[in-house]
């Protein structure tokens, strides 16, 4: 078994123009590096947020805390909070943002698909 930590203190401040008030704590290697999937715990602090972008590679945002908003490729911003998920495919336009806060895990690699209910 090995450890992870996510927690605040693991957390990284990327110098990316698309993320405003954003910390990430990874937890697998890059798939800009190689890897298939990538999985990381993104903080969005109260009044930040991830800015509108295409996706390199399906991806999927689970709100693990807090609430905010998020939207797809028509643009109309929806409301997200803790227990909730999104799923953007490969080139869809999307953003996500908060006025209060929020933690989410965010995975990220191709073949990526949401688990369906029948």
């Amino acid at each position: 078994m090995e450890r992870l930590a996510f927690g605040a203190d693991a957390a990284l401040s990327p110098p990316e123009e698309l993320l405003d008030g954003v910390t990430i704590a990874p937890l697998t290697g890059s798939i800009f590096a190689g890897a298939p999937f990538q999985a990381a715990v993104f903080r969005i602090a109260a009044g930040g947020r991830i800015v509108r972008h295409p996706a390199s590679v399906p991806q999927i945002l689970a709100v693990l805390e807090g609430a905010g908003e998020v939207s797809g490729a028509d643009g109309i911003a929806e409301t997200i909070e803790a227990g909730e998920a999104v799923f953007w495919q490969r080139g869809e336009e999307h953003e996500a943002a908060t006025a209060s806060g929020l933690t989410a895990l965010i995975l990220e690699g191709d073949g990526l698909e949401p688990y369906r209910r029948r």
